[in-house]
């Protein structure tokens, strides 16, 4: 039997649309103004329907599942600011390539700016941050309305896979009654598809880029945020082989390999004035979202390469160094995969210098990770090292995803974390909707400011066993005794560190999760191991540690690593 969708033309045409355009999952905001389109989703069986209150958290939640599914995931609400909810996760999707789609139930055009209940200007609201926008008519009044609508549905999910990954909006004004029923309409078209061609470098460009790389006296590869790639991975591997190529990586760009250098920061300030010229290199290559250390920013903007080359298909010139000489509009899996085999140096000492390094701070490290008191540092030593294998961890901004560059070595997992616009405000809602989407053991590690920011994250039925979160409270936010400034202002604890003495006990109760605390390493041994063994019940550990002393310890850190280089 046919199933009744809306008897709103337009949603008939919108949603059969989205699942020949293979959208499977749908997060829904309650509200009266989108009923014709939760009616007409939820009873398509292609559609899985999910139910989040809250907007903002609906939007980094969807973008979770969006992350791991590798593929467009779409967030639906209301008309009024409950659209202006979702700008958050849609400037994070579009920093991060990440396939989300925006739908927004809107009153007609010639109720805007009326005084009318819930009605804003809704159209180009998220103009800055999305691949695609569009605001569909409110009736059929035409056979090409129909094709148009039919058209720009196909154009928001093309512009949402290239040249780079990104979310579209769809805006959708609609007229009472909202809840009327009837058979669907047939759809006019079929759907169009992009065909891509690969992108190949030229004969002649391939060598010229190989021959500047192998005659180059030193070679850095610096990558940012990155979805893990074997291809690519095993492609760095190669060229990491070449004794003037070192490749520097950091816990979000999820590669892996012996001859890679982690631990950025960890090495940087390690490095001396003096030492700073043998260090840098004279081509640089960079690809992949947002790099966490400003310390190697700050290095290589002081003390430029000769050349910078970076791989991107982004419609914008990312010129993150001040010195970019070539911008290279491919894919790097593409591009390593070209120039893998091309390029050949078995002369010089960069890399071998760059390895006698890392592993002269890694014993340094170890050495103060082991004598070091009771401390945000000793917490995250301990969390960062016995991660199961097979889990997906997910960091908050900002401490936790510092703090595992620090440990990047020991963290052998797949690595996630907000770093498109690095805002607190969509951690937990983000890793929640990643962990519904997979059956893998799933981790957050968040600071205590960002966890309360986005408490409301865990306020839905979707909270799976697999799913753990340790929340690291030490009373305010923690970077703010670290970083320059702050920390020298009267203002440190009401206007920058928030100060506070509030605890996750009673959130974790009243969103149904297991809670655990310490307050020491011997507990903190005890209860993350519960938490881990904790099948059956999704678990919050929470972690207290003395705030006043955590950013001494961090500068006493750096400061260790460089009296002892």
């Amino acid at each position: 039997m046919t199933k009744t969708l809306s008897d709103k033309s337009i949603v008939q045409i919108l949603v059969q649309q989205c699942v020949k355009l293979g959208l499977k999952e749908v997060v829904i905001s309650p509200g009266s103004r989108n009923a014709p389109l939760t009616l007409s989703f939820n009873v398509l069986p292609e559609i899985k329907c999910y139910t989040i209150v809250d907007e903002r958290s609906a939007g980094f939640f969807a973008l979770g599942m969006a992350q791991q599914l590798k593929r467009p995931v779409a967030v639906l609400c209301t008309s009024g600011t409950a659209a202006l909810n979702y700008a958050p996760a849609v400037a994070e999707a579009f920093y991060q390539e990440i396939p989300l789609l925006v739908l927004t139930a809107d009153r007609p055009e010639e109720w805007v700016g009326q005084a009318d209940g819930q009605t804003i200007n809704q159209s180009g609201i998220f103009a800055n941050y999305v691949r695609f926008q569009r605001d569909l008519p409110v009736n059929i009044n035409h056979p090409d309305d129909q094709w148009y609508i039919e058209r720009s549905v196909s154009e928001a999910f093309q512009k949402m896979a290239y040249p780079v990954a990104g979310p579209a909006h769809i805006n959708i004004p609609l007229r009472e009654p909202l809840y009327g029923r009837t058979l669907p309409i047939p759809l006019l078209k079929q759907p169009f598809r992009n065909l891509i061609p690969d992108a190949v470098l030229s004969e002649k460009q391939l060598n010229e880029l190989a021959q500047q790389w192998s005659s180059a006296e030193s070679v850095m590869i610096l990558t940012g945020v990155m979805m893990p790639d074997a291809e690519l991975n095993h492609s760095l591997v190669e060229l990491s082989k070449n004794a003037n190529t070192v490749v520097l990586t950091e816990t979000t760009s999820n590669l892996k390999g012996d001859r890679f250098i982690e631990c950025i920061d960890r090495q940087v300030f390690s490095i001396n004035a003096y030492e700073t010229a043998s260090f840098k290199p004279s081509l640089l290559i960079t690809f992949g979202g947002q790099i966490v250390s400003k310390q190697i920013k700050n290095v290589l903007r002081d003390y430029p390469p000769k050349a910078h080359w970076h791989i991107a298909l982004n419609d914008h010139v990312i010129d993150t160094f001040q010195h970019l000489s070539v911008n290279i509009k491919m894919k790097p899996h593409d591009f390593f995969k070209q120039i893998n085999g091309k390029v050949v140096n078995a002369d010089g000492r960069y890399q071998h210098m760059w390895q006698q390094r890392s592993e002269k701070s890694r014993k340094i490290h170890l050495v103060y990770a082991n004598e070091v008191g009771w401390s945000d540092f000793k917490a995250m030593a301990h969390i960062f090292a016995n991660i199961p294998e097979g889990t997906v961890l997910h960091l908050a901004n900002s401490t936790p995803v510092r703090y595992a560059q620090l440990f990047q070595d020991e963290i052998k997992v797949d690595t996630f974390s907000n770093r498109g616009t690095s805002g607190i405000d969509g951690s937990v809602s983000t890793a929640v909707g990643s962990a519904m989407v997979q059956s893998k053991p799933s981790m957050l590690v968040t600071g205590d400011l960002s966890f309360f920011y986005d408490s409301n994250g865990l306020w839905n039925k979707y909270l799976k066993p697999n799913f753990k979160v340790v929340v690291v409270n030490n009373g305010g936010g923690g970077i703010f005794r670290f970083i320059p400034g702050p920390a020298e202002t009267a203002e440190l604890e009401e206007f920058f560190e928030a100060k506070h003495k509030q605890s996750a006990k009673y959130i974790a109760k009243a969103f149904g999760l297991k809670y655990l605390s310490c307050s020491n390493l011997e507990e903190l041994k005890s209860a993350y191991q519960q938490m881990l063994e904790s099948n059956g019940q999704a678990t919050l550990l929470e972690v207290f540690t003395p705030g006043e002393l955590n950013g001494k310890i961090l500068r006493n850190y750096f400061k260790y690593l460089q009296a002892n280089r």
